[in-house]
């Protein structure tokens, strides 16, 4: 449910705030069946403007661990004059371990938004997101991290969706990873060449789909995934930003930054998936807007 935040200044805008948060899920099918429900799951209820839970240490037999963790929600209107709606998402896993493969001492997704009084795009920050000390099976992985790949604000509210240097950077990462030399053929299937699959359009909404990882420097590994052999496949750091067409004439469009720090696909000797580091954020308003942007 989203909080409604009424700011008294000319405009009358209504803004709406959302964001939600959790550190690990997992849906098991071997060596045993087990659905590990979102935990330490957050998100803002009507009338809260800050939400903060600790995850206890979590161990699943031998397969999943974490020490500990936890995650924060936030959305309030800025102190700072000029400025508008913030909004904050925060999921941090320490001590994470599966299956004695991957290892990571602390894993950070945090997503920062700033909506302005009148209009509809958000200034978005990755800043505190990272990996401290990713490895697989002792070794560590050096990490190409891309933080600005969405970049500044558009000026003039324009939208991320038309604006080229974002675009570009997005397709230029898709091809990176479609056309990296040794591809198993799941990943030539998954991200096949000379196609969009990173930008989805539909009659009520738009996707772009990156990473704000680039590239890594450990085996088996090509733009964000690492393929690993009698153990699955890890995808790094996914971005998805959406855009909801606005739902009347004084309404503004929707944009919603989603980021999973670590997907796992895992094969052999497990079988299952799961995902470490959630943060959802995004907002809209209503009152004094112009429609589509």
């Amino acid at each position: 449910m989203a909080t409604l935040a009424k700011a008294p200044y000319p405009g009358k805008r209504v803004h709406e705030f959302h964001a939600e948060a959790y550190v690990f899920s997992a849906d098991l099918e071997q060596p045993l069946q087990e659905k590990v429900r979102p935990q330490a799951k957050v998100k803002l209820a009507e009338g809260v403007h800050y939400e903060y839970r600790q995850a206890d240490p979590f161990r699943l037999e031998g397969i999943l661990s974490y020490r500990s963790g936890y995650t924060q929600v936030a959305g309030h209107r800025s102190s700072k004059p000029g400025h508008g709606f913030a909004t904050l998402s925060t999921s941090v896993l320490e001590g994470f371990n599966v299956l004695d493969v991957l290892t990571a001492d602390r894993i950070v997704a945090q997503i920062s938004t700033e909506h302005p009084l009148d209009g509809a795009v958000p200034e978005v920050s990755f800043l505190g997101t990272r990996f401290d000390n990713l490895r697989i099976s002792g070794h560590k992985v050096e990490i190409d991290a891309d933080l600005d790949i969405i970049g500044p604000k558009p000026d003039e509210d324009e939208s991320y969706f038309d604006q080229d240097g974002v675009l570009n950077r997005m397709s230029t990462q898709y091809k990176n990873l479609s056309t990296a030399k040794g591809l198993p053929e799941w990943a030539i299937e998954r991200f096949p060449r000379d196609h969009e699959g990173w930008r989805r359009h539909d009659n009520n909404h738009d996707e772009l789909h990156c990473s704000l990882v680039n590239n890594l420097a450990t085996r088996g590994s090509f733009g964000h995934v690492i393929n690993i052999p009698h153990f699955g496949k890890i995808f790094l750091a996914e971005l998805k930003v959406r855009r909801d067409k606005a739902r009347g004439p004084k309404d503004y469009d929707a944009y919603t930054f989603h980021l999973t720090m670590i997907r796992m696909e895992l094969g052999c000797p497990a079988v299952g998936s799961g995902s470490a580091g959630s943060a959802t954020n995004n907002g809209t308003g209503s009152g004094s807007g112009t429609g589509n942007r």
